[in-house]
């Protein structure tokens, strides 16, 4: 075993607990019925009526728990490959460490990447609401 190997692992490890964890809040979402819930959480929505960009992720979190994908796509796409994103970074980190960046991979690309998501799912909710 080479020690290589062990911040790898460990960054698959901390990437399924990530999934797991998200897998049981979804499957906990699914299953939770408030009565009498407001009609919107989002206080940005609920003040102006304009939906933000992450507006709909506690609903694809809920079509997730009931294991329906195309409806959590169709509440926000960002919302659910960022989730992903997120639960996978601790493996992609120690892969990259490991192997070393790809020299296109800056800080500029990925916070010029994580914009145009936001803008995406902006003009997205904007759509789905029919605001424009």
């Amino acid at each position: 075993m080479t020690l290589l190997a062990s911040p790898v692992r460990s960054g698959f490890r901390a990437s399924g607990q990530r999934l797991t964890a998200g897998a049981v809040a979804a499957l906990a979402l699914a299953n939770l019925h408030v009565p009498d819930r407001p009609a919107t959480v989002c206080p940005l929505r609920a003040l102006t009526g304009i939906p933000c960009p992450f507006c709909g992720g506690t609903t694809a979190a809920v079509h997730i728990g009931h294991l329906d994908l195309l409806g959590a796509l169709r509440a926000n796409p960002i919302a659910v490959l960022a989730a992903l994103v997120t639960a996978c970074m601790p493996a992609v980190m120690a892969i990259g460490a490991r192997r070393g960046w790809p020299s296109w991979l800056t800080r500029r690309t990925v916070t010029a990447t994580v914009v145009l998501a936001v803008a995406f799912s902006e003009v997205w909710q904007l759509f789905r609401f029919g605001i424009i």
